[in-house]
């Protein structure tokens, strides 16, 4: 079955699905590894190769939740003007890693994966100019931030204030670039994620080519919660970058295509020129193992957000 056709039964369950605020279904999918352009865990993934998902969701003002189909999250609802937006950002700042220019690997290396899916190749040499990201994913703190400011529209779901060391989340796409346009910042690109994630050398994931522990990533059998950012320092990339493998799938800014990379650009790519579908990288804290690798590749919609959805930011 095509992705496209799987996505529009899913969507079409939207009217019929039983919705809860921001949070887990009461009866959340099977687990399973899609193929390219699959769920990468963010709900119970749906099962069989290259059948993915949408776990989508319709909410009224402010509501949230995933739909009892498993499969990537999509909570339609509006976050309304704000005004019960009640977390305060206490002025912390975000330390950016500094990536040098120069080639990189991008793509599933074969000869360290037997998990590559077709959305991954070519494996292909990437050169990339100088830029920086941020070491861990943007946190519930620095969001609020630039919903104090105006700048940034408000979660989709209710946040427990508390949390602000928390990765933020219940945002889509469009807020994702609210935030980095408002921190002076942008979203990374695809490449420059693989590269932050991977280094030069094609490993399999951050930190290597040994198989991911809790120590490294937080990810399905891990607790299913989010933690806060930083919590696996043993997961770093290369370069020092944190959280690029679990506890929050990432947005990045290209549009997906799954046959991008037999044509893509070789220095500096920036995604196709127009989609309807954007990339997400690096699994969340529901997703399996297969989602750790710093190659995997999923699709979400712009619309779809979720507690499982964060973002981080470059220059």
């Amino acid at each position: 079955m095509s992705h496209a056709l799987e996505r529009s039964r899913l969507a079409a369950a939207l009217f019929l699905s039983s919705v809860v605020a921001c949070g887990e279904a009461e009866t959340p999918g099977t687990s399973g590894n899609s193929g390219g352009g699959g769920s990468s865990g963010i709900g119970g993934s749906s099962g069989g190769s290259g059948t993915g998902g949408v776990d989508a969701s319709s909410g009224g003002a402010g509501s949230g939740g995933e739909a009892a189909t498993g499969g990537n999250v999509s909570d339609a609802g509006d976050a309304g003007d704000g005004s019960a937006f009640d977390c305060v950002s206490t002025g912390s700042t975000m330390k950016m890693i500094a990536i040098p220019a120069g080639d990189f690997v991008m793509g599933c290396n074969a000869a360290v994966d037997s998990d590559c899916s077709e959305d991954e190749k070519p494996m292909h040499t990437v050169t990339l100019s100088a830029f920086e990201i941020d070491e861990t994913e943007v946190t519930q703190d620095h969001y609020a931030a630039c919903v104090k400011a105006g700048a940034c529209d408000p979660p989709s779901c209710t946040w427990d204030c508390s949390k602000h060391d928390y990765a933020a989340g219940c945002l889509d796409w469009s807020r994702a670039k609210m935030y980095c346009a408002f921190a002076q910042k942008r979203l990374p690109t695809e490449a420059e994620w693989e590269k932050a994630a991977r280094g030069s050398d094609g490993r399999k994931y951050p930190w290597g080519s040994a198989e991911p522990t809790c120590a490294q990533a937080n990810m399905s059998g891990c607790g299913e919660k989010a933690k806060p950012v930083g919590s696996a320092p043993s997961g770093a990339s290369p370069y020092g970058v944190l959280d690029l493998a679990g506890n929050m799938v990432e947005m990045v800014a290209d549009w997906y295509d799954a046959n991008y990379y037999a044509s893509a650009p070789k220095v500096d790519p920036k995604g196709p020129l127009k989609g309807t579908r954007y990339v997400g990288r690096g699994g969340g804290f529901k997703s399996t193992a297969v989602w750790m690798r710093a190659s995997s590749r999923d699709w979400y919609d712009t619309y779809d957000v979720g507690e499982r959805l964060g973002f981080r930011c470059a220059r």
